[in-house]
């Protein structure tokens, strides 16, 4: 029964709508508020293993959980927001504010090695203009910019050839979760236990892949050291985009074309290109003025620039496809909208320890091995979520 709460006060949308999935598919009655303390509860449980595994990890006496570790392997990290409180015990919500949640998802993938490129032209999505729109908006809506790019897209939707001939892409095997709040040095910690755990550092082909924030390089440094850095390429589209938008601000006719010019040559692993583009339209356009606003083409154009610059050798895109390694983000941007489903809303504000224990049993069901019931089963039986056991509620 504790599964069943637990399962359902993480994966509805809210404690009481769990109590009431669990109503009518169980035949229990219980408050919103009981689902909660047990949710709560489990979760804290579960962060406690995660974090004795962390601390067996930096001690080295961590065991892998697998005999022959994977062939390919890809570490997705990435981040999202969610609303906390503080909670100081009075009605109504005080000192709200976002915080971030950091997302890893360790995917295995079957090995599938290329002598050539297996996709040498840029997907179909990525040439239609109103499609490019929407992926851009998309990406601004998870992770809540403050000024998401226009939703109108530069031209009208392209019709492209009758059959894109199907590429050959990397399947995955196994899917794991790890999410927190804690700051990036200890999620970077859990992540590096959980790929321990699942032998990723003796893969054969193994990657961390990013949106190029500047706190991935550094985790990537620190616990994957020789492991190939892909920017993920979907990140790459919004700001060629932008960039596009940034030379060309009255002439979405003439943007396209840009965007177009510079996709192709950063899929063809050709960053050299895309930067001398762009820096021969900055260089007419001239430098932002002092006190230009935010907004400013000028501004936006050097920051897309400077994005680019920073994450040149994260590119090289047909060499990636060619080891059979994936080379957008989409595990780890999906994953989020997932959590985000059960964390974030207008309405939701989390006090920082309960979002965290919440976190924990969400990441645990959307894991793709046995990790939210075999919990369970090392619990053992009858064993009641710490303080009390479970009631019924009126």
């Amino acid at each position: 029964m504790l599964q069943k709460i637990e399962f359902a006060g993480a994966n509805a949308g809210s404690f009481q709508e769990g109590a009431g999935t669990l109503k009518v598919l169980a035949e229990v009655a219980i408050s919103g508020k009981h689902v909660q303390r047990l949710t709560v509860r489990l979760g804290e449980e579960r962060q406690e293993e995660r974090d004795l595994r962390v601390e067996a990890f930096r001690r080295r006496e961590l065991v892998p959980e697998f005999e022959e570790p994977p062939r390919a392997v890809a570490v997705h990290v990435d981040a999202g927001k969610v609303q906390v409180r503080q909670d100081d015990g009075a009605p109504g919500v005080r000192h709200a504010h976002w915080i971030d949640t950091k997302v890893a998802c360790l995917n295995s993938y079957t090995a599938c090695a290329h002598t050539e490129d297996p996709q040498p032209e840029p997907p179909a999505a990525f040439l239609d203009p109103p499609e490019v729109a929407r992926l851009v908006a998309g990406v601004s809506r998870v992770h809540s910019q403050p000024e998401p790019p226009p939703a109108e897209p530069l031209g009208p939707a392209r019709a492209g050839p009758e059959e894109q001939a199907p590429s050959p892409k990397p399947r995955v095997l196994l899917r794991t979760v790890v999410a927190t709040t804690w700051d990036s040095e200890r999620f970077g910690y859990m992540v590096a236990a959980e790929a321990w755990c699942r032998g990723f550092y003796g893969a054969a082909v193994k990657a961390v892949l990013g949106d190029g924030g500047n706190w991935i390089g550094p985790l990537a440094a620190t616990h994957f050291p020789g492991w190939l850095l892909i920017l993920d390429i979907v990140h790459l589209v919004t700001h060629l985009y932008a960039a596009s938008l940034a030379v060309f601000p009255r002439s979405p006719g003439r943007a396209w074309p840009l965007y177009e010019k510079l996709l192709r040559a950063a899929w063809a692993g050709r960053v050299g290109e895309v930067l001398v583009t762009l820096e021969r339209h900055q260089q007419r356009l001239g430098p932002a003025p002092d006190g230009a606003p935010h907004e400013d083409p000028r501004r936006i154009l050097a920051r897309e620039i400077a994005y680019i610059r920073a994450n040149a050798d994260r590119m090289d895109y047909p060499h990636y496809r060619r080891r059979g390694l994936p080379v957008s983000s989409a595990a780890v941007e999906s994953t989020i909208k997932q959590i985000n489903q059960r964390v974030k809303g207008t309405e939701k504000f989390w006090t920082p320890d309960n979002l965290e224990a919440v976190l924990q049993g969400r990441a645990a069901h959307l894991s793709q091995d046995d990790r939210s019931t075999a919990f369970f089963d090392r619990r053992g039986p009858g064993r009641a979520a710490r303080h009390g056991s479970l009631r019924k509620a009126a």
